[in-house]
């Protein structure tokens, strides 16, 4: 049995794998992400990892992936005019994007130097209370990020200019084949 759910899984995660590889609508390449996404919490149920899987749909399939469907929902569509980006944010970013990833891999790198790994394991009992007690904050900072990112959608889908013409998508369709 444990065997046939682990293929079920494999065959869900690879399905939907593939289709969010070659789907032509970032909609449906979402939709194919989410389904690998529930395919992989799939695959741990067979191998005892319950809450792994548990936490798997939680965060992945109900943060990660609903917001980026809610994203590709609010954004404009592809076919618009868009203003052009301006250097001064666009290199705010780039610095803040620094600040932020050279610490952080500095951390990885001063683990790995002084031997990470360990011989510990921990149970399930006790991934559980280091989530709900330890690692809080970094939940609540993943959850704030998500709230920023679909406020965001929301901003760039409100900024549309109103003089644009939107287009049908028979006008996109004979602008592709005039192309």
């Amino acid at each position: 049995m444990n065997e046939f759910l682990f293929i079920i899984g494999a065959l869900i995660t690879l399905g939907g794998g593939i289709l969010a590889v070659i789907a032509r609508n970032l909609f449906h390449a979402a939709l194919g992400l989410a389904a690998a996404l529930a395919g992989i919490a799939c695959l741990f149920v067979p191998i005892g990892g319950e809450l792994i899987a548990v936490v798997q749909v939680l965060v992945y399939l109900g943060a990660v992936a609903v917001s980026i469907v809610f994203i590709l929902m609010l954004s404009p569509p592809f076919y618009l005019k868009r203003a052009h980006r301006n250097a001064l944010k666009l290199s705010g970013a780039v610095g803040v994007t620094l600040i932020v990833a050279v610490p952080l891999f500095a951390a990885v790198l001063s683990v790995k130097s002084h031997g990470g790994s360990s011989d510990f394991v921990p149970t399930i009992d006790q991934l559980g209370r280091a989530l709900l007690t330890e690692f809080v904050f970094p939940f609540e900072i993943i959850s704030v990020l998500l709230t920023v990112a679909i406020i965001g959608a929301i901003v760039i889908a409100r900024d549309l200019p109103e003089d644009d013409h939107i287009m049908s998508a028979a006008e996109v369709a004979e602008k592709e084949v005039k192309a």
